[in-house]
């Protein structure tokens, strides 16, 4: 079986973890909800997914849904859908809430905008694939709340608390997280020809290419929103856990698959150029095992999305050799996978534990969702979701080349 088929194979096996392990309880304010942190192990549950896992594995189970035509991947994102959109807020009266997103239950009284931006990016692609209107109507206002409200500075703010009585933002930082957003505002504009959504799209990629990203293609992750100061692996941030910082230098939140997605609309050379810096800092970096990290581990999750960035990369034409590259970050996906038929952790993708460590026993939602996505995209899948709509048709033709 060559490398494709493996693929293919490999992220079936992902997704069928997801069906069999869905909240399905109808007596559950958490039905549709999936593992987040899943012990292989004990065969248990550690915690379910919140916002943006929930709205990331939906987009994994549609482009399964396209790629093989089976009616249950459809059904089961239907079922998360329906969570998320238990979260969204409806309060006309409190313009601060109105179209944003909880984070984790309906009681929830704060949340991190990019989680319910993945949300709101979820709902969008759901609506195009089902035709669920209401689905797209929720995703357009969410839009218009982090327009007017997360971004009301400029750049989207980190976390929003919907208690009037705290703090309504904490911390003031500004986060590298947030570059991938834009590529729901490219969404937006390819579906509905609205401008606003094209001018948020690159006011959020300026500010990451010139605050987040250097010229050699190094992320800083945090910076002081009043001061400018970087922040990462200091004490000023002493919450922010040092994984999660490091995660986040080589997993992008798919920053180069925003920037690719600007420059096909405007063919600016900056958009391309930071896509192609960070990109080919990952290809320097790439460890032996085929996975992207530090020198003493790869990150899980970066696997994921740098396979799925330079696939975008290799579609659009840029001239980067990585075709053995990228092999080697398909094994080391389908290394990090359990393969068990007869055991309940089937198809599970290992990743970080909930101290972000890399772990030989825990499975991450975060880590599967990017893996299923990028092994299909390997596989030949093409469809808009999470890809450039220019290029997705050209996908599966130029992986052959």
């Amino acid at each position: 079986m060559g490398l494709r088929e493996l693929s293919a194979e490999a992220a079936i096996a992902g997704l069928d973890f997801l069906v069999r392990h869905q909240n399905r309880d109808d007596n559950s304010a958490d039905r549709g909800r999936f593992p987040d942190l899943y012990n292989c192990d004990a065969n248990r549950i550690d915690n379910y997914t919140i916002v943006w896992t929930t709205g990331v594995a939906i987009e994994a189970l549609l482009i399964g849904y396209r790629f093989c035509g089976d009616e249950k991947y459809l059904d089961t994102a239907g079922s998360a859908i329906r969570y998320i959109k238990s979260l969204q807020i409806f309060s006309p009266s409190t313009p601060r809430h109105h179209g944003a997103f909880r984070e984790e239950t309906p009681q929830t009284d704060w949340s991190h905008p990019r989680d319910g931006l993945t949300a709101a990016w979820a709902l969008l692609d759901w609506s195009q694939q089902s035709g669920d209107l209401d689905a797209e109507q929720r995703a357009k206002l969410f839009a218009e709340w982090f327009i007017t409200v997360a971004m009301k500075d400029g750049y989207p703010y980190w976390t929003v608390r919907f208690n009037e009585d705290d703090q309504a933002w904490k911390p003031l930082w500004y986060g590298s997280f947030h570059s991938g957003g834009a590529f729901f505002f490219y969404r937006l504009y390819k579906l509905t020809g609205e401008d606003k959504y094209r001018r948020v799209m690159e006011s959020i990629l300026r500010h990451y290419n010139r605050n987040h990203l250097d010229a050699e293609g190094r992320i800083s992750v945090i910076r002081d929103r009043r001061s400018g100061e970087v922040l990462d692996g200091g004490d000023t941030a002493p919450w922010s856990n040092p994984g999660w910082e490091v995660m986040h230098v080589y997993n992008d939140d798919f920053g180069a698959l925003a920037n690719l997605a600007a420059f096909t609309l405007k063919k600016e050379p900056d958009y391309r150029k930071a896509a192609e810096c960070f990109l080919r800092r990952m290809l320097s970096v790439q460890r032996v095992d085929g996975g992207f990290g530090p020198k003493n581990y790869s990150v899980p999750s970066a696997g994921g999305t740098v396979l799925m960035e330079l696939i975008a990369a290799r579609s659009l034409g840029l001239e980067m050799d990585c075709r053995e590259s990228m092999d080697r970050a398909v094994n080391y996906l389908l290394k990090q996978q359990v393969r068990q038929p007869s055991n309940p952790s089937d198809g599970a993708f290992l990743g970080m534990d909930d101290e972000y460590v890399v772990s030989k026993t825990m499975a991450h939602c975060r880590t599967a969702a990017y893996a299923i996505m990028a092994l299909l995209r390997y596989a030949g899948a093409t469809d808009p979701f999470y890809f450039l709509e220019k290029s997705a048709d050209q996908n599966k033709e130029n992986l052959d080349v």
